[in-house]
């Protein structure tokens, strides 16, 4: 395997902190890119994806490829405040990819199932783009930058990313933790998704960084479900009482943005190109189990030595 320089936007996210944890893990020199916290994994670098000058600073570090993952995620922010959604999601990716260019840098734009309008499900790379909210148009104009730029690119899709994070709490860790403490959760019953364990998609990003793999690949989970029977089948598999779990609609939930009912997507080509494959619900969750297991009896442990 080659070792590639990599430079990761967005490095102390959810998906960031692994992507980086992975790329060390697989040898290559990784320059975690952060703005608010410090990542704890790689080699920290203050970036500010709207400011030109921090870009370019960090591009003078000679990367192979970039992993591009800041981005304003929070969908109802984004529809509250379009501009900071247009600015942070479109205009800094058309920034970061017009550098990659200059720079003859291989580009992962990480983008989201919410460029669909969720109503058939099932999308593959060849459907068209017809998003419902300003969140999913500022993530298509984003794609929109990265394939109208000269350099390399590869626009890898995600879908409802979950895993362990020191702050930042996915639905999954969420869940459990109210669940734990016996609390009733509302989940959605009618909106659909293809799960994405950050465990998996990590090692798929960095194989993507080193292979150069080019185009729209999706990459989420390899499997469609409901966010309740998500929840449900978590449950299960943590031991947890799936019976405080309260299914409601999507018309339940005061959501200020409106969101696809069915955004899942096809990864046959990922899993026919990719060493590193999307894998099965089942698969996925016993992953996390077995992390969330260990981090609590880690949490426990120290506790008790606090004591």
């Amino acid at each position: 395997m080659v070792k590639v320089r990599l430079l990761l936007t967005g490095s102390a996210g959810l998906v960031g902190r692994e992507a980086a944890l992975a790329g060390v893990g697989r040898g290559h020199t990784v320059y975690s890119g952060w703005h608010d916290r410090e990542p704890d994994a790689g080699t920290p670098v203050h970036l500010d994806i709207t400011d030109s000058l921090s870009v370019r600073r960090a591009f003078e570090l000679k990367p192979d490829a970039v992993i591009h993952l800041a981005a304003l995620t929070d969908v109802d922010k984004c529809e509250a405040d379009e501009s900071m959604a247009s600015e942070v999601n479109g205009v800094a990716t058309e920034r970061i990819a017009r550098e990659a260019s200059t720079s003859n840098v291989h580009v992962i734009y990480v983008s989201t199932d919410y460029v669909f309008d969720g109503e058939k499900g099932f999308y593959s790379e060849d459907d068209k783009p017809k998003p419902v909210n300003k969140y999913g148009w500022s993530k298509l104009r984003g794609e929109e930058a990265v394939e109208a730029s000269s350099c390399s690119w590869c626009i890898a899709r995600i879908s409802t990313p979950f895993g362990l994070h020191p702050f930042r709490r996915s639905f999954a860790t969420f869940l459990a933790e109210k669940l734990t403490l016996g609390e009733k959760v509302n989940v959605v019953s009618d909106q659909f998704t293809s799960p994405t364990f950050t465990g998996d998609l990590s090692d798929i990003l960095v194989e993507i960084a080193e292979r150069h793999v080019e185009g729209i690949l999706h990459v989420s989970g390899g499997e469609r479900c409901s966010r309740l029977d998500f929840a449900t089948a978590l449950a299960e598999r943590l031991s947890l009482d799936s019976g405080l779990i309260n299914p409601v609609f999507m018309n339940d939930i005061p959501w200020k943005a409106p969101r696809p009912r069915d955004s899942s997507l096809i990864v046959e080509k990922a899993s026919s190109i990719l060493n590193c494959k999307p894998r099965k619900l089942a698969e996925s969750l016993g992953r996390y189990a077995e992390l969330y297991a260990r981090a609590q009896t880690e949490s426990e442990s120290f506790n008790k030595r606090r004591s």
